[in-house]
């Protein structure tokens, strides 16, 4: 793979885990990252994140509420080019306007991402962080409009963004509980949803399927189901 170019938006294959289950159904997903915490406006229950101090030593911020914690902040603890790529993707997002970030991950992946664009088929938006600005989700919509080919899906706990909002046809949206929003989830409004568990007992005794590797988040269905803390 060329060397990134400074300016442009950083995306990542899929994770071994998923990689290797997803490809015995013939499917391949490409991802896009921002930080843990400093992008999750609806977070609560899982809210944490990665600080560095002055002397470069880096630690795990937990919010007050903190039930579980968060994967994707716990990795940006330990993997220094992980924090870094998904805070340079935030910076852009930042100082870009709508059309902007849509020209730039366009470019992004034409030039850097050729060949992942091309085998993929699944498009998942943040294994890390949320949906943050209203530009942000509308350059994401412009996106996957600009990619049909690519079914894209996502997890959201800032509910507020998405509510009365038309999504495009191939874009799959699953609210995510243990978040401030809660309160907003429901069949007609957020008809997908997903809910972290301790275990298969517990999503057996809420009688939700349990996803393995995001099959349910992204597949045709509207429904509820569960994810087991790692």
């Amino acid at each position: 793979m060329p060397l990134l170019g400074p300016a442009y938006f950083k995306f990542s294959p899929p994770n071994m885990k998923f990689k290797k289950t997803l490809q015995q159904q013939g499917l391949y997903i490409i991802n896009f990252s921002l930080p843990a915490g400093r992008a999750c406006p609806g977070a609560d229950k899982c809210w944490a994140m990665a600080t560095v101090d002055s002397d470069g030593k880096v630690t795990l911020k937990k919010g007050v509420d903190n039930e579980y914690i968060c994967y994707a902040a716990k990795g940006e603890v330990v993997y220094a080019n992980v924090r870094r790529a998904r805070a340079h993707n935030k910076a852009l997002i930042d100082g870009l306007s709508t059309h902007e970030i849509v020209d730039l991950m366009l470019l992004s992946l034409e030039f850097n991402y050729k060949s992942l664009i091309k085998k993929a088929n699944l498009f998942r938006w943040h294994v890390s962080g949320d949906f943050y600005l209203p530009k942000y989700r509308d350059a994401i919509f412009i996106l996957t409009q600009e990619l049909p080919n690519l079914i894209h899906y996502a997890y959201t706990k800032n509910l507020p963004l998405f509510k009365d909002v038309k999504k495009p046809d191939n874009f799959r949206l699953n609210a995510s509980w243990g978040g401030r929003f809660d309160h907003m989830i429901n069949s007609k409004d957020f008809p997908r949803s997903a809910r972290v568990v301790k275990d298969q007992a517990e999503a057996d005794k809420l009688g939700l399927p349990v996803d393995v590797n995001d099959s349910l988040a992204f597949g045709e269905i509207d429904q509820n189901f569960a994810l087991i803390d790692h």
